[in-house]
């Protein structure tokens, strides 16, 4: 599991330097390790959808490689790939469409909806596993759910920070008007 995400992470990390982007810091949590790339040009949407796309796309490539295998790296790989394109901040997929909202409704806005969305659709999959844990058993889940609750946090205190951020700049617009 931990050699999976490692190879997601590189690949997100070779495609980030290949459009000049920066790792700020790398990570590792309860659910492996994260990378922190800043990109310090505006970088084309094309640009954007292949660094956010590269990570899952190296799991599909290993899923490929070993599918006749019935292994545990095959079934690791796949669940990477797909979990990773759920349209949820801060995954991959949730990053995909963030960039497309923020071209088409301005970054404030994308945001936004991105947050509400997110906390929408773990609100529903929290409910779903609620009602059949009993049936299910399986605590992993549980401590996914609690992981992505928390990882929501911590992109809403980023978004209030963006937002006081934005409040301040204009203050200080009016005030030097």
């Amino acid at each position: 599991f931990i050699i999976s995400i490692m190879i997601h992470e590189f690949a997100h990390l070779i495609v980030g330097y290949c459009i000049n982007g920066r790792v700020n810091f790398m990570k590792i949590g309860m659910f492996g390790i994260s990378l922190d790339i800043a990109f310090y040009r505006r970088q084309k949407l094309i640009s954007k959808m292949l660094f956010y796309f590269a990570g899952p796309l190296a799991n599909l490539i290993i899923f490929k490689f070993y599918k006749g295998d019935n292994t545990l790296i095959t079934y690791t790989n796949y669940a990477l790939f797909l979990f990773n394109l759920l349209p949820i901040l801060p995954l991959d997929g949730g990053r995909i469409i963030l960039e497309i909202l923020k071209r088409l409704f301005g970054r404030f806005n994308a945001n936004y909806f991105m947050i509400c969305f997110t906390k929408c659709f773990l609100f529903l999959i929290t409910f779903l596993y609620a009602t059949v844990i009993v049936k299910v058993q399986n605590f992993y889940i549980l401590l996914l759910l609690m992981y992505l609750w928390r990882l929501l946090y911590i992109e809403e205190e980023k978004f209030d920070l963006y937002k006081r951020t934005i409040m301040c700049i204009k203050d200080i617009e009016i005030n030097l008007k």
